[in-house]
């Protein structure tokens, strides 16, 4: 009776042989926002010019967060 009493104690207490994966904290430190340049207000196409510099920048800085977070995982 005692080899049974261990064993149930055993499975009550998660004594199992495979290891139990660990929640490990992700530190990373966050990167600086870009500085977006400044519309300028007039030219069409100097406005144009700066409004595509500013989405490249965030989408840079974004692509940089999301690998940031991925490597968390």
């Amino acid at each position: 009776m005692r080899p049974a009493f261990a064993m149930a104690l055993c499975l009550l207490s998660a004594c199992t042989s495979t290891p139990q994966p660990l929640a490990i904290s992700c530190i990373a430190v966050r990167p600086a926002a870009p500085v977006l340049p400044v519309v300028p207000p007039r030219g069409i196409y100097v406005q144009a010019q700066a409004l595509l510099a500013r989405d490249k920048l965030q989408a840079a800085y974004a692509r940089q967060l999301e690998a940031l977070l991925d490597a968390c995982m």
